[in-house]
Formats: C-alpha cells, sequence, structure tokens
C-alpha cells in the first residue's frame, strides 16, 4: 500500500523554491516501489519538471527544478536529468530508463550523450 505527499520548499522571503510529489510505501520501505528495479524517466525542459515512473506506470516521484537564468539548454539538460536519476536511484531503481516518446535509453546512455554534447559545446 501507498501514499503520495506533497512536499515544497520555502526559501523565507524568496517563496516557494520547488514541489515534489512523492510516492512512498506505508511502511518505511523504498524496495517495493521498483518490484523489477527498473524506473522510466520523463524529462520536459521546457515546464522545468521531472516524472519517475515504475513498470506499471506508476507515478514514483514528480518535481520541479528551477532553472537559473545563466544556464544554457545544456546546462540545464544535465541539472535536470541529475535530480531524476538521484531520484530513481534513491528510491530503489536498479535499471532507469529516459522515455522521449517510443525511445527509451537507458540512463548510462542517455548520459554519454549528455557528456559527449558538453564537450563539443566547451571546444566551442
Amino acid at each position: 500500500m501507498y501514499c503520495v505527499s506533497k512536499m515544497t520548499n520555502h526559501y523565507g522571503s524568496y517563496g516557494e523554491s520547488d514541489s515534489s510529489y512523492i510516492r512512498e510505501v506505508l511502511t518505511g520501505s523504498f524496495s517495493d516501489l521498483f518490484p523489477d528495479g527498473q524506473a522510466f524517466i520523463e524529462l520536459d525542459e521546457a515546464r522545468g519538471t521531472y516524472k519517475v515512473t515504475g513498470q506499471d506506470g506508476g507515478v514514483i516521484a514528480i518535481s520541479t527544478v528551477i532553472r537559473s537564468k545563466k544556464a544554457t539548454d545544456l546546462e540545464f539538460r544535465r541539472q535536470l536529468f541529475n535530480a531524476a536519476a538521484d531520484a530513481a536511484c534513491h528510491y530503489g531503481a536498479k535499471n532507469a530508463y529516459v522515455v522521449d516518446g517510443e525511445m527509451k535509453t537507458p540512463v548510462d546512455e542517455y548520459e554519454a550523450e549528455l557528456l559527449k554534447a558538453e564537450k563539443e559545446d566547451d571546444g566551442e
């Protein structure tokens, strides 16, 4: 059995910084969230959000990442990916895939593509 909670961080007079919806097991153990060990990550760069789901499509975590005004698109994609991958790992995923339409890319391959793009960006 699971419950869903919302967490919103506040930083003084700066107001709300982000919101996260996290699916938690009532027993306190995260091991039941990914019984098959697979997580699926959806990144929405336009909205600055990510979603982590299990094999059954059940939402494990949804969060908003605040984009720095100085961040390039590539830097923000890295920040969003890192936050999503960290969430999937934290909640017990053994294998995670970044989902883009019908395409599912293993996180290791997705990160390798990001590293390649970052190196090319630095070389310009």
